[in-house]
């Protein structure tokens, strides 16, 4: 019998195996290497996005992590001040005081790695099983959930750093002598801001003075703040940028250039008189063929349409309607950017199975989902391409076409092409919900710290600010104002690193889609509403807590 298909092992590089087979049969035969192979590929394809999704989400999320840590901590030994000097005046030691706060931060960090292990893969076994969302892209003969071994050991340094926070937290307060220890926070002294040496100064407000010197004077908080509200705005902006560049392929490289009902394809044995008969007997439709050539030693699809009644549309790279011309070859964007294309270079494809090859002219760089080069059946006829049109699109729903068994290998209607992206489109539902709950805690977790935290070492100033005839509205506007200020500059940092975050995750999650970075004017006002919005009410709640300020304690606490 005949062998089809040779498997072989060799050292040489795919350009002179591929020269070398060629000489030897000579003609262009078909080399795959075994990254080019659809199985292969496609676990491959899974495996690099899977690492890409765990090199930049798990460092945000331990950013966060560490970040939300630093404020709690700090939050539980400030508040906590007076009964760090209390303990160490009664005579417990440093050492004893400072096992005491650190295994706050140990015990935190180990039920909050425990709970993360557990959600971990209670998700994991959502998706990664043979009837989850996975399964329908891939097919592997074993479904158990693996960690690797480096998890543990991040795991384990993460803990050892959360540990090391709460540590240094209390050091700080076990500074200098148990009267020092027990006397409540003071802001340290600043000098004059450059600021208040100008004549702009004396034209703002009390309240914005007041803001500024609290900004400069406390910086790491300021920052942490900034820190909070740039990656809240960054998973936002990727998230639903995501989606939005999903919507955007769906919509022009599917919906957009398929306007016809049903795609019928031809049996291998048809003829072509019998293929034409058959496309006439349908009446209005639009043909195409494809043919498997060799381009840089990769098997790419040359694809040669006749279009005259619209059922078939193309996109350029920017997104824009095309209409085919005779004078040239369409390479898609992948294509090009691999060989280094531009318009009006030309270059030489070679069919598979014979000693031919084809000069083309590059017309335009295009947007599509195969690896393809697309021409036009005239111009295919100019430079000698043989082909023979092996499917045709039409209006007519696939009920109203004839069946002719000898012809007609395969009728696949418009609906369920669009249907197969319900599954990809429902995984992208639930990662950019994931991620937009994810944002949103972060957001609220690291500013109420840092407000509460605020609140404790502003506690005497608001009281003094009371005692002088400050409402407590006046004193909450103040606070607020201060959160308000820094969100604003957040969100603007945030934006453009968001769009950043969301292009990497789109070269490098889908670049066989050919799918563009689209962010909407939706995402960019809900992010910034969301943002807005989740600071504004992190600020309401700590400015409430105004009420509970006893202006005598307050000033009598350094006595």
């Amino acid at each position: 019998g005949k062998y089809y298909q040779i498997n072989v092992r060799s050292d040489l590089d795919k350009t002179e195996f591929c020269d070398n087979v060629n000489e030897l049969f000579g003609k262009t035969m078909l080399v795959l290497g075994k990254e080019e192979t659809a199985s292969y590929a496609g676990v491959q394809s899974e495996k690099d996005e899977g690492v890409t999704m765990s090199t930049i989400l798990p460092v945000l999320f331990l950013l966060i992590g560490v970040l939300t840590m630093i404020t709690t901590m700090h939050r539980i030994t400030a508040k906590e001040k007076t009964q760090i000097g209390t303990l160490k005046a009664l005579g417990f030691k440093d050492s004893v005081i400072t096992r005491h706060y650190t295994s706050y931060a140990f015990a935190i960090g180990l039920v909050g790695i425990a709970l993360g292990v557990g959600i971990g893969f209670a998700i994991a076994a959502i998706i990664l099983n043979p009837s989850g969302m996975m399964g329908t892209y891939i097919d592997i003969p074993s479904w158990t959930l693996y960690v690797p071994y480096f998890c543990w050991i991040v795991l384990a340094a993460l803990l050892a750093l959360l540990t090391l926070v709460g540590f240094l937290s209390v050091k700080q307060m076990l500074v200098g002598t148990a009267a020092d220890a027990l006397r409540p926070y003071t802001p340290k002294k600043m000098r004059k801001l450059l600021v208040e040496r100008g004549k702009l100064w004396d034209k703002l407000g009390f309240g914005a003075q007041w803001n500024i010197r609290d900004i400069f004077r406390h910086k790491a908080r300021t920052a942490m703040s900034l820190l909070g509200i740039i990656g809240c705005m960054v998973l936002l902006v990727g998230s639903f940028g995501m989606q939005d560049s999903i919507n955007y392929l769906v919509d022009n490289s599917y919906i957009a250039a398929m306007n016809y009902q049903t795609h019928v394809f031809f049996t291998e044995d048809s003829t072509e008189e019998q293929r034409n008969a058959y496309a006439d007997k349908i009446g209005d439709v639009d043909k195409s063929a494809s043919l498997s050539v060799e381009f840089g030693n990769k098997a790419v699809a040359l694809d040669v349409y006749s279009v005259t009644n619209d059922h078939l549309r193309f996109f350029d790279k920017d997104g824009n309607r095309i209409e085919l011309q005779n004078d040239g070859a369409y390479v898609c964007r992948r294509i090009a950017d691999a060989n280094n294309l531009k318009v009006g270079d030309t270059f030489v494809v070679k069919p598979y199975g014979k000693d031919k090859e084809y000069k083309l002219t590059v017309k335009a760089i295009v947007s599509s989902v195969a690896e393809s080069v697309i021409v036009t059946a005239d111009y295919a006829d100019n430079v000698g391409v043989e082909y023979m049109f092996d499917s045709v699109y039409t209006a007519q729903t696939a009920d109203q076409l004839p069946d002719d068994p000898t012809v007609v290998k395969a009728k696949q209607k418009v609906n369920e092409v669009i249907d197969s992206f319900n599954s990809m489109m429902e995984l992208m539902t639930v990662s950019v919900t994931v991620l937009v709950i994810a944002a949103l805690v972060l957001g609220v977790v690291v500013l109420y710290n840092l407000g509460v935290m605020s609140y404790t070492e502003r506690y005497r100033e608001m009281a003094t600010l009371k005692v002088v005839g400050f409402k407590d509205s006046a004193i909450g506007k103040l606070l607020t104002a201060q959160n308000l200020w820094v969100t604003l500059f957040g969100m603007i940092v945030g934006l453009p690193l968001g769009i950043l975050t969301l292009r990497v995750l789109i070269n490098a999650l889908a670049s066989e889609y050919e799918m563009q970075a689209v962010a909407g004017p939706v995402t960019y006002i809900v992010s910034i509403l969301l943002t807005f919005g989740m600071s504004l009410l992190v600020s309401l709640l700590v400015a409430r807590k105004n009420k509970q300020i006893d202006m005598v304690e307050a000033l009598k606490m350094n006595e």
